[in-house]
Formats: structure tokens, sequence, C-alpha cells
């Protein structure tokens, strides 16, 4: 199962998300759960670092069963408008997986 927590500040703010595991819901290489997952968190990062000028520090290991940490810097000083707008979006496609999923992929929410 994935499990992917979204991370949000004292204001309610979107600031960064944590994703691990595999979904299981077919082989390597045909898993479009995983598939779908992976797009969403690789093209966020990717989009915050060349859309926007938000610092962030980023973790990933994909031999440890598949493993993507993304933290915003200074997130307690408030969010970038056009950084906040691309998690959303992520946030937005992971909440239809889950619900189409539910036996593949488990959305929490935490404040850091």
């Amino acid at each position: 199962m994935i499990k992917a927590t979204i991370y949000h500040n004292s204001r309610k703010q979107l600031c960064g998300y944590c994703i691990s595991g595999h979904a299981g819901f077919a082989q390597k290489g045909e898993d479009i759960v995983c598939a779908a997952v992976s797009i969403l968190a690789i093209n966020t990062v990717n989009a915050i670092e060349q859309l926007t000028t938000t610092h962030f520090h980023c973790n990933a290991n994909e031999q440890k069963g598949g493993y993507l940490k993304i933290i915003l810097s200074d997130a307690e000083k408030g969010i970038n408008h056009d950084t906040e707008l691309l998690l959303k979006a992520m946030v937005m496609g992971l909440e239809d997986l889950s619900k189409e999923y539910k036996k593949y992929i488990r959305l929490n929410y935490e404040e850091v």
C-alpha cells in the first residue's frame, strides 16, 4: 500500500508531503496506481523547483520501497501562492486516486 502524508503549517497552508511504499495493484512495471502517484509526486517537486523561487528539502530513496519527502523551507513564514497551487493540484490528484483505489493508497494530513 502507498502511504501519502500531506503536511500543512499552522495556517493550514500546504507545505510538503511524504509518499512511501508500493501500491501492489499489479506487478512491477504494470502498476497503474504506483505510476499515477509517482507522476503526481515527481512532477510536483520538479514544477516547484523549476517554476517557483521556493526553497525546499527533498529526500528520495527508490530502493527503500519507494520514498519521496519534500518539506518547504520556512513554511511558518507563509507559502508562495504558486507553490501552494502546485501542491493543491497534486493533493487533488491523490485524493481522487485514494477514492478510486482505496485498497492501494492511504492519504493522511499532518501539521508540521
